[in-house]
C-alpha cells in the first residue's frame, strides 16, 4: 500500500509522507524525500537517456566487474 502524501504550507511547507496515523487521530509525519519529490522541488525532472548522454556522454567502466 502506498503512504498518504500531504503538502503543508505555512511556518512548515513541503511535502511530507505520513508515517503513522494514531488511534487518537494525530499524524506522524516526515518529509518526502523520494526522487521525485526532491526534483519537484526544485523545478527539475529527471533525464530520458537522450538527454543524459548528450549532457555526459559516455561515462567509461570502472573495471569492477
Amino acid at each position: 500500500m502506498d503512504q498518504a502524501h500531504v503538502k503543508l504550507s505555512g511556518d512548515l511547507s513541503g511535502d511530507y509522507v505520513v508515517e503513522e496515523q494514531r488511534a487518537d487521530g494525530r499524524l506522524v509525519l516526515r518529509p518526502d524525500l523520494s526522487v521525485e519529490a526532491i526534483l519537484a522541488r526544485y523545478g527539475e525532472r529527471e533525464l530520458v537517456p537522450d538527454e543524459f548522454d548528450r549532457r555526459f556522454g559516455h561515462l567509461p567502466a570502472d573495471d569492477k566487474g
